[in-house]
């Protein structure tokens, strides 16, 4: 029981790992669409061969990827505090 205990983390660890998702996000600025507008163009972009999405085709109907270069915000240096006075 204590060995089932102790891998538990492990178990853990590797299960949300499987869970990260590696595709891209796409989306069509300044225009309302539907998630089965979205799908109908991405099945038309996928190729039965190779079934990798063809981007060029994807950009070609108006969808742009969302990038992730903008990185984490930055938070604002935090000023230190005084020391406690004496009142």
């Amino acid at each position: 029981m204590k060995y089932l205990i102790a891998l538990l983390p492990l178990v853990a660890l590797l299960l949300s790992a499987c869970g990260l998702a590696t595709d891209k996000q796409w989306y069509k600025p300044n225009v309302d669409y539907t998630a089965a507008e979205f799908e109908r163009d991405r099945v038309d972009c996928t190729p039965k061969k190779s079934n990798a999405l063809d981007e060029t085709c994807m950009q070609e109907r108006g969808w742009m990827p969302l990038s992730g270069d903008i990185g984490p915000a930055v938070k604002a240096p935090v000023a230190p505090r005084p020391k406690a006075g004496k009142y």
